[in-house]
């Protein structure tokens, strides 16, 4: 099921287009349907079934949500994902979860589209709780921004906090090995949000945690951002989703106003925002860059054009010089003709 979201009050210009692969959903749920109704620099479109290269045609960012954990990504959903990053100047959010319960699902899930696209980023199997910053319960995990990498602080402007419910942790794979982001950073990779110096390390359900252990303190990333610099694209990888999955980064005040308003308030909702708009400023750069690679294709067009002109001038100059020698040579082969037809009548 596909489902399209523009205001009745929204401008006709052309906008960036967001996709929310909000897969097995039976409703669009409060938290969605505030920010699309919030945020209106953008176009919004639903997907609740599977996802299709259609869906993607003119989308600027792809966020992947798996509502229900026992619908996983097929391997067409997969291909069509990655023809359409491919493309290049996009942004994708996948968001991952903890392996709690059912909630593994999602890990193997979200690295697939993970591993399809070339990121280096992927979920451990594990669980982060945080016994210091969290919303009355430690699998409540407040997430925070005062260890965002400076390169990309403009994301957490205006945030200090936001919800991870029940989140896992984010971790690198480079070259066949598992690399802790909270000690080394691949290149291109940004930290965003993580938990407390206090966090810990817990597991549910096999298999255990990559390179984690079980029981280890720490300050574990939440939300990880990495940069295509060919392709100009993002990617964001986050340990939890913005919706659903019990309750969502965005405003998570409206399912409990109380909890997470009053005794412990989150910005959720302005660092969704920040990163909208960073995706609308990418996608800007991206077209910008593409206007002045054609610019440039004109120039070397019209440099060929020129160069080829001047061979055509040098040509017809040629010709003339060539049509010239060979009208004399006519001239007196006519006089020469003359003369040995005067001489053959004089004999």
């Amino acid at each position: 099921m596909v489902l399209s979201f523009m205001p009745s009050f929204a401008s006709t210009e052309s906008k960036p287009i967001v996709v929310v692969h909000y897969k097995g959903a039976l409703e669009v749920g409060v938290q969605l349907e505030a920010a699309m109704n919030n945020i209106t620099s953008v176009d919004w479109v639903v997907v609740t079934g599977n996802l299709t290269s259609t869906n993607l045609t003119e989308a600027s960012m792809l966020i992947m949500i798996q509502v229900d954990s026992s619908l996983n990504y097929t391997d067409e959903e997969l291909s069509a994902v990655k023809d359409w990053f491919d493309t290049g100047g996009k942004t994708i959010w996948v968001a991952g979860d903890s392996d709690y319960g059912t909630d593994r699902f999602r890990i193997p899930s979200a690295n697939a589209v993970l591993e399809e696209i070339g990121s280096v980023l992927r979920l451990e199997d594990c669980e982060a709780v945080d016994p210091s910053s969290n919303a009355g319960a430690d699998y409540r995990v407040i997430g925070l921004s005062e260890n965002c990498d400076e390169e990309v602080d403009f994301l957490v402007d205006g945030v200090t906090r936001a919800l991870f419910h029940g989140p896992g942790i984010i971790v690198g794979y480079v070259n066949g090995s598992y690399v802790k982001l909270e000690e080394e950073k691949p290149e291109n990779v940004y930290v965003v949000m993580t938990t407390s110096e206090n966090g810990t390390v817990a597991e549910f359900n096999a298999p255990s945690p990559e390179i984690h252990e079980v029981g280890d303190n720490g300050t574990f990333v939440l939300m990880a951002l990495e940069l295509d610099e060919t392709k100009k694209n993002i990617i964001i990888a986050t340990a939890d989703a913005p919706f659903d999955h019990y309750t969502g980064m965005y405003m998570p005040e409206l399912i409990k106003y109380e909890r997470y308003a009053v005794e412990y308030p989150q910005q959720g909702a302005r660092l969704f925002e920040n990163i909208i708009d960073y995706m609308i400023a990418n996608k800007i750069a991206f077209l910008q860059g593409q206007v002045t690679d054609l610019e440039g294709q004109v120039t070397t067009l019209q440099d060929q054009v020129t160069d080829l002109q001047g061979q055509v001038d040098t040509l017809k100059k040629s010709i003339g010089t060539w049509q010239g020698v060979s009208a004399g040579t006519f001239v007196i082969g006519l006089i020469i003709g003359v003369v040995v037809v005067y001489f053959m009548k004089r004999s």
